[in-house]
């Protein structure tokens, strides 16, 4: 009776590592057809489920993510074709985002009281560590004012490139620090902080409310508002386009359904891939060369802004945990997705790190055009 089903164990397994082979021949050209890019999609999504899997049994926090994220990772370093196809990062981001909105209620907005002393905290914190990394990456890697300036703001990476791609900064530097800064804090953050106790190692599953038809009604609305998000250029795009629409609807009684996790262990996935996916086409030589000061780097601003959090638990009596997760130095959507899956308030992490992203979006501009003109004597 167990013979069938070993064979067929057996085609599988064959046909999985079959499919890999084939995946393994490079990028894929512009004319190499949807069918190169297809296999390379399903790899790569296959991988991250299975990497995630592997993590969720092990009990290991934010599993879904961190352990998609490494088995991605491996991929792209192994010069396998990795890519995450663009509908199917928004689908994640707009499921990721409209779970979010739902936690969002009366309730959970009148204990934002003490919200406004974390942002004090979180204000000075990115200052001070934009300046610390900032002195390591100029007088210790010896990295130009631009890179430096650019390798050290704590997140907005689409913004921060767009700004160094003009500026003159070696913008393989700024792209690989800034990389690898979030590939360590969605990687690592999650384990410091079960180990520290600070983290429940599992997503709890949120209870089910409204049938399908009524999540479906809740998800287009989040989708079209998340996908006008991402054309006006909000802060964050469609991730926080579609929390913002889930928020309103929850908030106003328009609706009380919540998402399964059948839908959030995949948007899950579809993230630490996205994430590992970011390395595809980096050498080795270019990985020896760079991951040194930039781990150190990422020390440096990691520990700048663990002190800040640290402070700002003890001013607001807050969970230390939640505090770290919300002032660490990476990208709005992987951080926010990140804290969630913790277990941590979704509407304190988002609030914090659109207040970062906003902020430095903001200032940036102007502290660079400040900086580069007292350089030139002007």
């Amino acid at each position: 009776m167990l013979r069938p089903r070993r064979d067929a164990a057996c085609r599988c397994g064959a046909a999985a590592l079959g499919l890999a082979h084939r995946a393994a021949g490079g990028p894929v050209s512009p004319s190499g057809g949807r069918g190169k890019a297809l296999r390379a999609s399903l790899l790569t999504l296959a991988a991250g489920g299975l990497g995630g899997f592997a993590f969720h049994l092990a009990g290991l926090p934010a599993a879904w993510i961190s352990g998609a994220l490494l088995l991605t990772l491996a991929l792209a370093l192994a010069r396998v074709d990795v890519q995450v196809p663009k509908p199917i990062e928004i689908a994640s981001y707009v499921v990721l985002g409209t779970s979010m909105g739902t936690a969002l209620t009366p309730d959970l907005v009148a204990q934002a009281t003490t919200w406004p002393v974390s942002m004090a905290f979180l204000t000075v914190s990115v200052f001070c560590t934009m300046a610390g990394s900032m002195l390591y990456f100029r007088h210790v890697a010896r990295w130009s004012l631009e890179t430096a300036f650019y390798a050290s703001a704590p997140g907005a990476f689409s913004a921060v490139v767009g700004m160094a791609a003009e500026s003159g900064a070696d913008l393989r530097r700024v792209a690989f620090a800034q990389t690898v800064r979030l590939f360590l804090l969605v990687a690592a953050l999650p384990n410091i902080l079960g180990a520290a106790g600070l983290a429940s190692a599992q997503v709890a599953a949120p209870p089910q409310r409204g049938g399908w038809a009524e999540v479906a009604l809740l998800l287009a609305a989040c989708a079209a508002c998340g996908l006008l998000a991402g054309r006006v250029r909000m802060p964050g795009g469609v991730i926080v386009g579609a929390l913002l629409a889930s928020a309103a609807l929850h908030l106003a009684g328009l609706s009380t359904a919540t998402l399964p996790m059948a839908l959030l262990v995949p948007a899950f996935v579809v993230l630490g891939c996205n994430v590992g996916v970011r390395f595809r086409g980096t050498s080795l030589y270019t990985v020896r060369e760079m991951t040194l000061v930039s781990v150190v780097g990422f020390v440096v601003s990691a520990g700048i802004s663990a002190v800040f959090a640290v402070l700002a638990a003890l001013a607001t009596n807050d969970d230390p945990g939640k505090l770290l997760t919300a002032f660490a130095p990476g990208a709005l959507e992987a951080m926010t997705a990140l804290g969630f899956a913790l277990g941590y308030d979704p509407a304190f992490m988002s609030a914090h790190h659109l207040f970062r992203f906003a902020g430095l979006s903001v200032a940036l501009p102007l502290m660079a055009r400040l900086l580069f003109a007292v350089r030139e004597g002007r």
